[in-house]
């Protein structure tokens, strides 16, 4: 999956941002510079990714833009990482 672009709805940002302490930074460094792991379930995405910490975020794709509209995300549970660094093998 190529991500050109992560798009993040404004009410989402603050949410994040005071709820699980996330900024749009974090979740572009993980999705556009990292490799992420992907799985897809019911039409949305769930990528597990490292930058400073561990996150957890949900999106959905735009195939034809190339986009990443965010859902959410959060600091990834323990089961999260493990399933990250087993992939990442």
């Amino acid at each position: 999956m190529i991500i050109n672009e992560v798009s993040i709805r404004n009410p989402i940002k603050k949410k994040l941002r005071f709820k699980h302490g996330i900024n749009e930074e974090e979740i572009n460094e993980v999705l556009l510079n990292n490799k992420p792991i992907f799985k897809k379930s019911r039409g949305l995405y769930l990528s597990i990714g490292f930058k400073q910490k561990y996150l957890t975020i949900i999106f959905s794709y735009d195939k034809i833009n190339k986009m990443a509209n965010i859902i959410t995300a959060y600091p990834s549970s323990k089961w999260q990482i493990n399933l990250y660094k087993e992939m990442k093998k």
